[in-house]
């Protein structure tokens, strides 16, 4: 499969529908320095709809990234399968509503790069963690036993302050 480059140029285009396929990969991540995804995978079909009005771009994403396990902090492998829409429309409004794009009047290209990354990443989980299944190999066992240990020896520590000491007795 032959992958775009990730400029869509909007001036050269007739009226009707274009497909495009982008790949979102190591590369793609490691030239973002604030990505909190650390690499993956992900295929982005896309379909764009060019009428006189404005332009509908259909996005479907599939693939996997890795991020940092919200435990214990190794790479965690997670799945990205989702569509989505966005408008694109010329004018001269300032609109910040999601899933609306409006391009200057001079704009003759978008760079679609900044977009993909924001769907992908506001598509994964709030909290990031390895699976309990047997396929996943799960935390990592030497920093969870350290957690665990540190919990253990907060919970040991009989030094309450006394004032809430007090409201122990008023079982």
């Amino acid at each position: 499969m032959e992958f775009d480059k990730f400029v869509i140029g909007f001036e050269a285009l007739e009226l009707g529908e274009y497909n495009y396929n982008f790949l979102v990969d190591n590369a793609f991540f490691n030239e973002l320095e604030y990505a909190e995804i650390q690499g993956g995978e992900v295929i982005v079909g896309a379909v764009l709809k060019k009428s006189e009005r404005l332009s509908q771009i259909e996005l479907n994403f599939e693939g996997k990234v890795a991020v940092p396990c919200d435990r214990c902090g190794e790479d965690v492998t997670l799945p990205v399968s989702f569509s989505e829409s966005l408008i694109v429309k010329v004018g001269t409004e300032d609109n910040e509503d999601d899933g609306l794009l409006i391009l200057g009047e001079n704009d003759i290209e978008f760079d679609i790069r900044h977009y993909l990354y924001e769907s992908i990443s506001l598509s994964l989980p709030t909290r990031r963690i390895h699976s309990e299944d047997e396929d996943d190999e799960g935390c990592d066992e030497a920093i969870l036993s350290m957690l665990n240990q540190d919990n253990k020896n907060d919970n040991d520590k009989d030094d309450i302050d006394p004032r809430w000491a007090a409201l122990k007795n008023l079982k």
